[in-house]
């Protein structure tokens, strides 16, 4: 099976911030219309014109990055909840936006391992994000029906499956294969 991951397309979070939504209603939204032209465009890639089906994250940036795919190439979309981004608190609790944002730079500083010293000690690391995604794809990965995959999801959860908590930015829409040693590197 070939399998492709592909990030969302850029987002924005000016309604969610308006609202003062916390926690993972701070992840609600949607794409800018850069966001939409990037999909639009990274639909354009030979790699992903015949894929059997389209698996997305639960949340609208992949969902909507998903459905521009899905409309151009008219294949089919399912909904892997657990694809869904890091947590800056395993126990599902409600930060700020800021909050958020410093405890994924404390994350990315550490390489996605904690440390002792950690403002935000409660958040997901790369070994517990990489089982959450794995086991959200692992009945996509058993079907015999798909013999080409493309998951739209996060930079997160690509660092998680490609084992590479480190890895440098991933840009918007930007794909990448997801290799048989990629899944089973532990």
């Amino acid at each position: 099976m070939k399998i492709y991951l592909m990030r969302h397309g850029e987002p924005t979070y000016r309604d969610t911030a308006a609202l003062g939504l916390p926690g993972m209603g701070a992840e609600l939204g949607q794409l800018k219309p850069e966001g939409i032209a990037q999909a639009e465009e990274a639909v354009k890639d030979s790699r992903i014109q015949d894929v059997d089906l389209i698996v997305a994250s639960p949340y609208p940036r992949a969902l909507q990055t998903a459905a521009i795919v899905s409309r151009e190439i008219d294949r089919p979309i399912e909904v892997a909840v657990g694809i869904f981004e890091w947590l800056p608190r395993i126990d599902y609790s409600a930060p700020t936006h800021t909050e958020i944002k410093e405890a994924w730079d404390e994350y990315k500083q550490n390489g996605g391992v904690h440390t002792p010293s950690d403002k935000y000690p409660n958040w997901e690391t790369h070994a517990q994000m990489r089982a959450r995604a794995l086991e959200a794809i692992r009945p996509y990965l058993a079907r015999e029906d798909i013999s080409k995959l493309l998951i739209v999801c996060h930079g997160g959860i690509m660092r998680a499956l490609m084992n590479q908590p480190s890895l440098k930015k991933i840009h918007f829409c930007e794909i990448r294969e997801l290799t048989p040693e990629m899944l089973a590197a532990e």
